[in-house]
């Protein structure tokens, strides 16, 4: 099993932006052979250690996750939004930090101990050079402004996003120590894309 003997406890030796990323949590056991998915910029690459992001989300309902993949899909798709704006605000991932433009699934090789709990709400901007705080005068202010907006535009696919990014009882889950040895990486798929991701899910057609 990955990470046996994963306590409450350990959750206080994450670093303190890890814990942010939590309203609440407790620790859970993922079946050999369950599917994960993150939407991320690239392609969920390892880093030159060979870890893995350890923030993902169930492809299938899970626990008090009702939706997966298919569910944050489905509503993406009544609101007339793509599936990077529904994950962004589920998720609350601040528009600076991440264009979370593909879709990225992996399966687990063996049992897997956690930390699975509900996503902490978070400004619509991250740092404070995006926030407009630290603009001074009229030009850096509008400066700021456009910049912000074509941001905004560009992660969101021309959706407006609220000012603060909370999806209630969101569920995502915090997988310590995750290698690309524990993982078998399924498809990478373009997150604004909804007839591409409607297919693969398939609730879409492909004629």
């Amino acid at each position: 099993m990955k990470n046996a003997g994963l306590g409450q406890a350990d959750f206080y030796k994450l670093g303190k932006s890890e814990q942010a990323g939590f309203k609440k949590y407790y620790v859970v056991i993922l079946p050999k052979g369950m599917e994960l998915f993150k939407l991320t910029a690239g392609e969920g690459q390892a880093n030159a250690r060979g870890m893995v992001s350890p923030w993902w989300a169930s492809v299938k309902p899970f626990r008090e996750d009702k939706q997966g993949a298919v569910g944050r899909y489905q509503s993406a798709r009544q609101a007339g939004v793509d599936l990077s704006v529904v994950t962004r605000v589920m998720a609350s991932v601040c528009i600076d930090w991440n264009d979370l433009d593909n879709y990225v699934q992996i399966k687990l090789k063996d049992e897997t101990m956690c930390f699975w709990g509900t996503h902490a709400p978070m400004p619509k901007w991250g740092a404070p050079e995006w926030t407009g705080n630290e603009w001074k005068g009229w030009q850096p202010g509008i400066q700021a402004f456009l910049a912000r907006q074509a941001l905004e535009k560009k992660v969101s696919n021309g959706a407006a996003l609220p000012d603060v990014l909370d999806g209630g009882e969101a569920w995502q889950m915090y997988v310590p120590n995750l290698t690309d040895a524990d993982i078998e990486r399924g498809p990478v798929l373009p997150a604004h894309d909804m007839t591409v991701l409607g297919m693969a899910f398939g609730v879409v057609s492909p004629i």
